[in-house]
């Protein structure tokens, strides 16, 4: 795509992201719906409190490979477990001192924010500090210890059910990481192949998406393989190769598909395209492709002769060639805070903007007595995220999903209870509501979120107790403290320490030209892994300058400003390629880039009517 062409906005992109059929979608989607049901069985069959609570976090602890699926759910249940008994003693004082309970609530809030943004427990610590909130707000709503203790353990049963149907549901249905690895390595060659029969916009926006995944998400898969002993020693070393042997290839197709000689590109298109497209089978059906038959090239320029030749290194080698060693490989492992845990305050303001968000919240329900918004409280942890943007974001994407799954639970009220006559007929209705949230949460990352939200304010409606219940009242305040958290964290997020995305786009280009300097001074190996992180930089970098537009209006930068640094990483991502293959004449179009990102940083400050000056013209080399 052109620089001087803006993405589609935000509404056209969520749409093309929830029509889109991307593969696993479907299996990822059936399977979460499974699970919902499955925890939604036992909820009734047993009269489990809450139930929509139950089915709900089935539809959470899940991921898409079997590995992180079966981590996340018992890392939380092991969390839930040693929770409830920690709080068991002293249950005596928190159910009878709200001092000391709003306290407790208000300190464990704190620590575990900090924790999820300074150490290796952000992926948990939100959730675990949303149960631990919960559990503490059900010990005040209990009026006696011996209740308070069977409170604790329905608490547990809260976790415990769905983990315990998602854990058996990720061991039977759940596809290996091994098995993504190579699905994925797969569509990225048979999209090369597709690029160089049939150029043109689309095949290169699919081609330029599926190249970034293959170097990002497939080693991560691989480690999540190897970790749940899904691949041996050798197979290991196999893919590892073919991985980054994908990369060099992928890298090698870009540079071919921008010949101008429409008769060169099909002759290497004839020649190649079926070689890619036979490994990419190979990898499709579960195995990895070894001796293959490097293709017989036409005759080329000079200039494309090294290109062909790391091409062909990179598929006779595809699974036997050592990979290169990764840079978390050669810099020291890093332990379990952040190397600015203590240091930087940004940690100690987040953990304080949640906390005293979702505080705000629990007293404002608690002095009005008013329990059923206490959904409130729990938005705060679930929305409340590092930059305003980021934020705004993921209320707006909540907004939305609360809003379509409650009409949905009020229209089944309406029409669809009063015909329900036994558990299977609601187990139906969980089924329905949860394939579409389930769809929704299985894709891109841009919508999935309203799918979970989707999803709650469905069962808040649907599901009220053990059978059919017909009281819109009740539902109908729940899903307005959906929305008055939404609004808490908005505002808290917006006014306490706001931190801008804009504020940090320019100083990490700075960060990522550097990276590129390096890469083009190194060699070998070095090359290779540090292009990688450039890509991978570059990647997080497009999304910060798509969020900047989420920016509250006084720290919103210009469209101007925004348009100017999409064209960067725009000629960033030109770079990309020619680096990782070392492509002559890339030094004079780095300088250009790095002029571009010095005068761009000079540029006036995100918010302002300023215009931004025009970019200084490439050198002749570079053009």
């Amino acid at each position: 795509m052109p620089a001087s062409i803006e993405p589609p906005g935000p509404l056209a992109a969520a749409w093309a992201a929830l029509r889109a059929k991307t593969p696993g979608r479907l299996a990822y989607a059936l399977r979460l719906t499974l699970v919902c049901c499955g925890s939604g069985l036992i909820a009734l069959w047993f009269e489990i409190p809450d139930p929509a609570l139950i089915v709900y976090l089935g539809l959470f602890l899940n991921r898409p490979d079997r590995t992180s699926g079966l981590m996340l759910a018992v890392v939380m249940q092991l969390f839930v477990t040693v929770l409830i008994a920690l709080l068991v003693p002293v249950t005596a004082l928190l159910i009878d001192t709200p001092f000391w309970r709003t306290m407790a609530m208000g300190g464990l809030s704190f620590g575990l924010m900090f924790l999820g943004s300074a150490s290796k427990l952000r992926p948990f610590a939100p959730t675990m500090a949303l149960i631990t909130a919960y559990v503490l707000d059900l010990l005040g709503s209990l009026p006696g210890g011996e209740l308070a203790t069977r409170g604790l353990l329905y608490a547990w049963l809260f976790v415990g059910v769905p983990a315990g149907v998602s854990i058996l549901a990720d061991l039977l249905l759940a596809p290996s990481p091994r098995r993504l690895a190579g699905g994925l390595l797969a569509r990225a060659l048979a999209s090369a192949a597709d690029l160089l029969d049939a150029p043109g916009d689309t095949t290169r926006a699919q081609f330029e998406a599926l190249r970034h995944q293959a170097a990002i998400g497939a080693p991560g898969l691989l480690k999540l393989a190897r970790m749940g002993g899904a691949l041996r020693p050798g197979s290991a070393a196999a893919y590892r190769s073919a991985a980054a042997a994908t990369v060099r290839i992928l890298a090698a197709v870009d540079l071919l598909d921008r010949q101008p000689d429409a008769d060169l590109r099909q002759a290497l298109a004839d020649a190649l395209a079926p070689t890619l497209r036979a490994m990419a089978a190979i990898l499709a059906g579960g195995g990895y492709p070894v001796a293959i038959d490097p293709p017989c090239w036409p005759e080329v320029p000079a200039d494309l002769a090294p290109v062909l030749a790391a091409l062909t290194q990179a598929i006779t080698g595809f699974t036997t060639t050592p990979p290169p060693m990764p840079a978390t490989a050669r810099a020291e492992k890093s332990g379990f805070f952040a190397a600015d845990a203590f240091s930087n305050p940004a940690h100690v303001e987040y953990a304080l903007k949640v906390t005293i968000g979702a505080m705000l919240c629990y007293l404002l329900f608690a002095l009005w007595d008013w329990p059923g918004i206490h959904t409130a409280m729990i938005t705060c942890y679930i929305v409340g995220l590092g930059t305003a943007a980021e934020t705004i974001e993921k209320l707006s994407l909540r907004i939305i999903g609360c809003l379509v799954g409650a009409a949905l639970g009020l229209a089944t009220i309406v029409y669809v209870l009063p015909a329900i006559t036994s558990i299977t007929g609601i187990l139906l209705v969980i089924a329905m509501g949860m394939f579409l949230a389930s769809w929704v949460a299985a894709g891109d990352a841009r919508i999935a979120y309203a799918g979970f939200q989707l999803a709650f304010a469905f069962l808040l409606c649907s599901l009220q107790g053990h059978g059919p219940e017909f009281d819109l009242s009740v539902r109908a305040i729940a899903v307005l403290g959906v929305l008055l958290g939404t609004g808490m964290s908005y505002l808290v997020f917006t006014r306490l320490w706001p931190v801008s995305v804009a504020s940090t786009i320019d100083p990490a280009i700075a960060r990522l030209v550097l990276l590129l300097r390096q890469a083009a001074d190194a060699a070998g190996d070095a090359r290779e892994v540090l292009a990688v992180q450039a890509m991978t930089a570059a990647t997080t970098l497009r999304r910060w300058v798509d969020l900047a537009a989420f920016e509250p209006a006084r720290l919103r930068p210009s469209r101007g400003w925004i348009a100017a640094r999409r064209g960067l990483l725009a000629r960033i991502e030109r770079l990309e390629s020619p680096l990782l293959l070392a492509q002559p004449g890339t030094d004079a179009t780095l300088a250009a880039v790095a002029r571009e990102a010095d005068a761009l940083a000079a540029s006036p400050a995100p918010g302002s009517d300023t215009l931004v000056n025009p970019p200084p013209p490439l050198p002749p080399a570079a053009a």
